[in-house]
């Protein structure tokens, strides 16, 4: 038999050591050549021999990878050759793709029967990801968890196969190790190995350590906790960092980083109990390593684990089960959280770290003769050939004359992204009538067949209703889901007007709100946005909704998108675009900023200058603040400006060029404030400060209405929020009443330092 295998088989993620580990045993019994998606830490480019460099690179490695996938650009991908041989060229029999959840992969066209082999945590997969394994021959996973749960979703029991993942007997077992490093100390020693991570509840396992033992009792908690990804999503960099944060730093934490290889099994076999507690599991790796191993091991008694640890170790009890996305930290963006996960019993957690650590000697006897049952039944040669012969099996089928392959039924896929959106999956042909309704009007109406979609060109909230061959088949509800909210601008003043909003619409509709910001960490921390899911702008995420947020121009380069907002967006306050699009009521809101509070950057009384803008019609001239400079002089205040580049008044600081806690630093101690309608008026306001604002070209109350003196003569036509001038981006001199005559920008010219510095309260 002749297999070709896609998956990611050179790395050090579990996915990695699970496709090499299995693909190098399935190879003793069939040809196999892998297409292969990952790179190493070796990688420098493509050639004939891409991966020599990584430390596990055997012969027999070389004599399986084929094709190295690589990004062409994106979305576009090509596969180029590797370790070139001629045996390699045959016609395969079977394609298998091992992958993770939603991987491009899944989704390729294959010709041949074709196996899906998979591992996920929660008790449900992603509807597309689902729809599309449902057109695979076969399906695979790793536990009767996982089988289990994935019939009760819909996957045909004939179709589903247990294959499990298994542990490496040369390598994990039971070794006599002379104390070394960390242990050295004669402290007793719980392990735990695992990223930062919800799913894995590591906030929860320390904490519950930390309750259970004494400070006074001799026993140490030993950590490998770091995650990769961490900082795209908590905006954390370190372990300690998120220790600290948490309130978790203790003395008896042991932190390490990264471990090799060697020293993690050196860790696993001398650490006195591994610890894991996990919310779900699709396998865990370093579990059954560590049992394998003859360490006395601590699980939820729960999901995939089971597989290879029921009837051994020591079980935490299950309390219940509860949404994946009700996921507060540690969170990866790049899965859909359907379905649920199980929450364990954590003092039941700490009743059984206190039996372990009185009863040890005990225990270690009993994981040494664990050991061996795991190492027998679950070691790599033994999957090897369960493997062969479940393939064995499936070839068998396939090729039987009476073989029907899969037909999917058509399947109703719903999303509100960027717009609602009806997308029909299957074989069946069948003609549907799709209508969009707004309450009882109807918006837009289309016909479609099976494997087509329609869409509403309207991308702002409505409480779509959406009726399929007459019948109401699904009405908005983001109750428990998860939303996208993006902000299209990079501008300070619309990211802090509009960031209270996501807030809002999470309260209102019980939902997860996921939000996309060029500005993330000025909200982590903020208890307001607790709850809130930061990502970065063009992260991909998958969600119920997805609003976008921005000034967008329609015909003429006006402001008449009105496919994207309901009103025009200039005619109202800046923070209406968000409560427009968003579907929400208008309320001014200002739940502040996140920062570092350091000691006052300036001990005498100071007024910060905030001169700088992005547009000439907001500007107000050199001169105007050298005069304004020299009248807060003559009242013993030290004037500090704060800009982008170098701006230099007599007699004055400029700070420029500075870190975000700086500058808001500055602002936060300043006496006083004097700014134009842009970005740091906005950041002084979201501090609680008030704000004296020269600004003739908009509306009151277009920025912000609480906390302000606005100054202005009223001699114009307020361009800015004009119902027939759009504001040009490109023209610096940008003026449609007085362009290149003496008055241009007379909105701003004819304020006078005194204006200003009579207007203020000093």
């Amino acid at each position: 038999m002749k297999l070709q295998v896609h998956g990611s088989y050179i790395g050090h993620t579990g996915y990695n050591h699970h496709t090499r580990d299995f693909l190098r045993r399935l190879e003793k019994y069939c040809k196999i050549r892998i297409r292969n998606f990952s790179i190493g830490n070796s990688w420098t480019s493509m050639s004939e021999t891409p991966h020599d460099g990584e430390p596990y690179i055997t012969d027999q490695d070389k004599r399986i990878l084929y094709q190295q996938t690589l990004w062409t650009e994106k979305p576009h991908r090509s596969d180029f050759k590797m370790y070139q041989s001629d045996d390699k060229e045959f016609i395969h029999d079977v394609d298998l793709v091992l992958s993770e959840t939603n991987h491009h992969y899944f989704y390729d066209s294959y010709d041949k029967p074709k196996i899906a082999y998979n591992v996920w945590e929660s008790t449900l997969q992603p509807e597309g990801f689902f729809n599309q394994i449902m057109t695979y021959d076969e399906m695979w996973v790793p536990s009767k968890w996982q089988r289990e749960v994935t019939i009760a979703q819909g996957f045909d029991p004939e179709r589903i196969k247990v294959v499990p993942e298994g542990v490496d007997d040369k390598t994990f077992y039971p070794e006599e190790i002379q104390p070394w490093g960390l242990y050295e100390d004669g402290r007793f020693k719980y392990i735990l190995f695992g990223r930062w991570d919800y799913r894995k509840s590591i906030k929860e396992i320390i904490e519950t350590f930390l309750k259970t033992f004494d400070k006074s009792e001799p026993i140490d908690l030993i950590v490998s906790i770091d995650n990769p990804f961490g900082s795209e999503i908590d905006g954390m960099n370190s372990t300690e960092e998120r220790l600290k944060f948490y309130g978790l730093e203790d003395d008896r934490i042991k932190i390490i980083h990264f471990p090799s290889r060697e020293e993690y099994v050196k860790y696993l076999k001398t650490g006195h109990v591994f610890l894991s507690c996990a919310r779900s599991e699709g396998w865990n790796l370093p579990l059954i390593e560590a049992m394998a191993s003859g360490t006395p091991s601590i699980y939820s008694e729960c999901s995939a684990q089971m597989e290879f640890a029921e009837g051994k170790g020591h079980p935490v009890r299950i309390v219940g089960e509860k949404p994946a996305i009700a996921n507060n930290y540690g969170r990866f963006t790049m899965s859909e959280l359907v379905g649920n996960y199980y929450e364990p019993d954590f003092d039941h957690l700490s009743k059984v770290m206190r039996d372990v650590y009185e009863n040890y000697n005990e225990y270690k006897q009993k994981a040494l003769i664990e050991s061996k049952d795991i190492r027998d039944k679950f070691n790599w040669e033994e999957i090897g050939k369960i493997g062969y012969e479940t393939l064995q099996e499936f070839y068998k089928k396939v090729n039987d004359p009476s073989y029907q392959k899969p037909i999917r039924k058509n399947t109703i896929n719903i999303n509100f992204i960027d717009g609602p959106k009806v997308e029909v999956l299957g074989d069946e042909e069948i003609e549907y009538l799709i209508e969009f309704f707004d309450n009882d009007v109807l918006v837009h109406s289309s016909i479609i067949k099976n494997n087509m979609w329609t869409t509403c060109g309207r991308k702002y909230f409505t409480n779509w209703t959406i009726k399929i061959n007459g019948e109401i088949y699904h009405k908005f509800d983001a109750t428990g889901k998860r939303v996208l909210i993006s902000f299209d601008s990079k501008s300070i003043g619309d990211t802090i007007a509009w960031a209270p909003y996501a807030v809002e619409f999470a309260k209102k509709h019980n939902c997860k709100v996921i939000l996309s910001t060029f500005h993330n960490e000025w909200f982590r921390g903020v208890t307001e946005y607790n709850d809130i899911d930061f990502i970065r702008p063009g992260d991909q995420v998958g969600c119920y909704a997805h609003y976008r947020i921005g000034w967008f121009r329609g015909e003429n380069n006006n402001w008449n998108k009105f496919e994207m907002y309901p009103n025009q967006v200039n005619l109202i306050p800046l923070q209406q675009t968000a409560t427009d699009i968003l579907g929400l009521e208008f309320k001014e809101l200002n739940y502040g900023l996140s920062f570092n509070k350091n000691e006052r950057p300036v001990k005498s009384k100071y007024v910060v200058f905030a001169p700088q803008s992005t547009a000439g019609c907001k500007e107000w001239s050199y001169d105007n603040w050298s005069t304004l400079s020299k009248m807060f002089r003559e009242m013993d205040y030290k004037v500090i400006i704060l800009s982008s580049s170098e701006y230099k008044i007599s007699q004055t600081q400029n700070i420029f060029g500075k870190p975000w806690d700086v500058v808001v630093n500055y602002l936060y101690h300043a006496d006083v404030f004097v700014g134009l309608g842009s970005g740091l008026s906005w950041m002084n306001w979201a501090l609680g400060k008030h704000t004296y604002m020269i600004n003739g070209f908009t509306e009151d109350g277009h920025e912000f209405s609480t906390n302000i003196t606005k100054i202005s003569n009223n001699l114009c036509i307020k361009c800015w929020n004009d119902p027939v001038f759009s504001f040009d981006a490109s023209d610096w001199h940008w003026c449609p009443v007085y362009r290149g005559t003496e008055r241009q920008h007379i909105c701003q010219k004819s304020i006078t330092p005194l204006q200003v510095f009579n207007s203020i309260k000093v």
